[in-house]
């Protein structure tokens, strides 16, 4: 018959990523006993009053809970590992633990952890995702500055916002963690500030990125999001970026929107409504993100030949 005390804590472990404190454990277990299952492997201990199942198969929550077990209460995972919690795009794949912990508990965790001592870590800037403390939304958008490039912190702050972060609740935390010289959250305020310049947000960041490498003269001005009407004003179509004034669509060619029959026989049937009414479609996978230079003067070529195409008089096209 099994251990009832051990197939307790087994199944309190299983619903925190197999990681529990040493005190959770004695509610079922006595010292003794947790003390020879640890030095007879069934139970692992990652860190002095962290428990670990032994033979649970690791994962990036079960690494990132046992850390900021570690110190409970006064610590919080942070920076760039709270970004993949917050599922903020760009740190989908992250795998660094890093965490910030009150500086009046230092501690050494060695290994692969990331610690970050902050002068204060207050409730106002830490809340709970799967089990796992973690700063809260606007504080990693705040801390990310001071340790991503520029162009990762506007990711994480455009996906924030397409999901409908509250831009009054970033701009108050970050007004309230400025300190002179701190580069996370004066980043946060320069983007905050170029927000109502801009325009609408991008439904992608493969979006916005295509965006920013066409911004050239010689195509003209982008709309994003365009949406094409017909002779009759009926809905046709709508694009991810266009060059209205030569009815030129420029699609995102991702293959988590334009991947598999389905997805193919969508986008010809679109394209073809489109060509109805004197549009063309050109794709841009993302090639176009890493060689800016050569995608900008292949789209301008575009652009060149549909505006001669367009200037060209009725009856010289009818000759070709």
């Amino acid at each position: 018959m099994p251990d009832s005390a051990i197939v307790a804590v087994t199944e309190l472990a299983a619903d925190s990523h197999s990681v529990i404190t040493r005190s959770q454990a004695a509610a079922h277990l006595s010292d003794k006993r947790i003390a020879t299952a640890v030095r007879t492997g069934w139970l692992d201990q990652p860190y002095p009053g962290v428990l670990s199942v032994a033979g649970s198969v690791e994962s990036f929550e079960q690494r990132l809970r046992a850390a900021t077990l570690a110190v409970p209460d006064h610590a919080a995972a942070s920076h760039r590992s709270a970004a993949r919690l917050h599922g903020l795009d760009g740190f989908e794949q992250e795998r660094l633990i890093e965490l910030s912990v009150d500086s009046a508990h230092r501690w050494r965790f060695g290994g692969d952890v990331v610690a970050h001592h902050v002068a204060a870590l207050g409730r106002a800037d830490v809340t709970e995702i799967d089990g796992i403390a973690v700063t809260t939304l606007a504080r990693t958008l705040c801390d990310l500055g001071s340790v991503c490039r520029p162009d990762l912190v506007a990711q994480a702050l455009t996906s924030a916002r397409r999901n409908g972060c509250s831009l009054r609740w970033l701009r108050s935390a970050a007004e309230r963690l400025h300190r002179p010289g701190q580069s996370g959250t004066g980043r946060l305020m320069r983007l905050l500030d170029a927000i109502p310049t801009e325009g609408r947000v991008s439904e992608s960041w493969f979006e916005e990125l295509l965006a920013r490498c066409l911004d050239d003269p010689r195509i003209g001005e982008l709309t994003a999001q365009h949406v094409v009407v017909d002779a009759d004003g009926g809905f046709v179509a709508r694009v991810d970026l266009a060059v209205p004034c030569v009815k030129l669509a420029i699609e995102a060619h991702s293959k988590r929107h334009h991947f598999g029959p389905q997805a193919e026989a969508a986008d010809a049937d679109r394209d073809l409504r489109l060509a109805a009414c004197g549009w063309e479609v050109i794709y841009l996978g993302w090639h176009a993100t890493k060689s800016p230079a050569e995608v900008v003067d292949l789209v301008a070529a575009v652009v060149d030949a549909r505006t001669e195409v367009a200037d060209t008089p009725n009856a010289e096209k009818s000759d070709r």
